[in-house]
């Protein structure tokens, strides 16, 4: 079986949840893939272009593929899954799916106006700990995917914050309810559940029989 860890939205192949599971992992001999999807350049980033790195190192391992992700990384991991069979099981970290509509439904009109306008609008990369500029192309590319059915009904984790504002857990609930081999954690904490990444660990650790 190979892992692959997708992170979320402006943060890096070494994310806190990320190398967490990469380190727990390592101790027991199992190699985590923690891919960089902020490709060559971030301000065109988009749905599609993280898609393809993913598609890329898939290309480069054989065998079957566990998607884990957080935030966007696990919005990734689930439209990676619809089209690549290989890919047996999941586990869905605060999955920000809808990413397009809940982003544009979270901006004042005058800051979308002015993206509109401009093409670019700059936000803090948590990875990169800087300002930096991201073209409106992500919106646009994004659509479409909001549109897509999850059809792949797979062994799937959920694990989400009950104080989540940026991706409320309805949407994991939501997803649950169409899934029937999922499961669903709910814990007392917001989106970046950093305080409880001892039982992320934990839940995932047996969910995937990684002992």
């Amino acid at each position: 079986m190979n892992y692959i860890y997708l992170h979320g939205f402006c943060s890096s192949e070494n994310s806190y949840k990320g190398s967490y599971f990469r380190d727990k992992m390592g101790d027991r001999g199992v190699k985590l893939h923690t891919p960089d999807l902020n490709g060559e350049n971030f301000e065109h980033l988009t749905i599609s272009s993280q898609l393809e790195i993913v598609r890329r190192l898939a290309g480069e391992v054989s065998g079957d593929i566990t998607m884990m992700g957080s935030s966007m990384g696990a919005y990734l991991s689930a439209l990676f899954a619809e089209e690549e069979k290989r890919v047996k099981q999941l586990v869905l970290i605060a999955p920000a799916f809808q990413f397009a509509t809940r982003y544009l439904n979270r901006l004042e009109t005058e800051v979308l106006e002015r993206w509109e306008r401009k093409r670019y609008i700059e936000l803090y990369h948590y990875g990169y700990k800087d300002i930096r500029k991201l073209h409106i192309g992500i919106l646009e590319d994004a659509r479409p995917y909001d549109a897509t059915q999850l059809r792949r009904n797979l062994p799937t984790l959920l694990m989400h914050g009950l104080n989540d504002e940026t991706v409320p857990y309805q949407l994991s609930i939501d997803y649950l309810s169409e899934h029937p081999q999922s499961r669903l954690l709910l814990l007392p904490s917001d989106h970046q559940l950093t305080d409880s990444v001892e039982v992320l660990w934990q839940n995932a650790a047996q969910f995937l029989e990684i002992v």
